[in-house]
């Protein structure tokens, strides 16, 4: 599954108000530590505001904070807001629903891809955007990664 570099994005900018969280944060203030321009941040804010992920605050002492606690908001929630294929995983429901199709090859592939969907954004559901920011955060998604060969190894002495 490939995310678009907006929802990469979203997820630099959200994480940064997640470390600051409950306090403001200003947009430039996150431009210079995301790397990003503010012209892509207040795009990214349109969607996360319309999807209740961040509340903003205008004027001379305004701001952004997230909408709700950092370990309230999922990454599924996040790609759903800013993906619309995957928005209220409507295509992974209708791959994999038991409809009849023209052929065997068909349905089966259909239902392959819909099972693999709903287990990509079932593992993003897992995950918070608390422990994006949390350095020795070892969840479920972390050991059964390294378990798997997969990210950072643990350094041992």
């Amino acid at each position: 599954m490939r995310l678009t570099e907006q929802t990469r994005y979203a997820l630099r900018v959200l994480a940064h108000c997640a470390t600051h969280h409950p306090d403001l944060v200003r947009v430039g203030a996150i431009a210079q530590t995301t790397e990003l321009s503010e012209y892509t941040i207040f795009k990214l804010l349109k969607t996360a505001t319309k999807a209740d992920l961040i509340t903003s605050y205008r004027g001379r002492n305004g701001g952004i904070r997230l909408a709700a606690d950092p370990d309230r908001i999922t990454i599924g929630t996040v790609v759903r807001a800013f993906e619309p294929r995957f928005r209220d995983c409507q295509p992974a429901e209708l791959i994999a629903s038991q409809r009849i199709y023209d052929g065997t090859v068909d349905r089966n592939l259909n239902l392959a891809l819909g099972q693999g969907l709903k287990a990509f954004l079932s593992a993003l559901d897992r995950m918070t955007l608390l422990d994006l920011i949390t350095d020795d955060h070892v969840g479920p998604l972390t050991a059964q990664a390294r378990a798997l060969g997969l990210g950072p190894r643990p350094v041992t002495e």
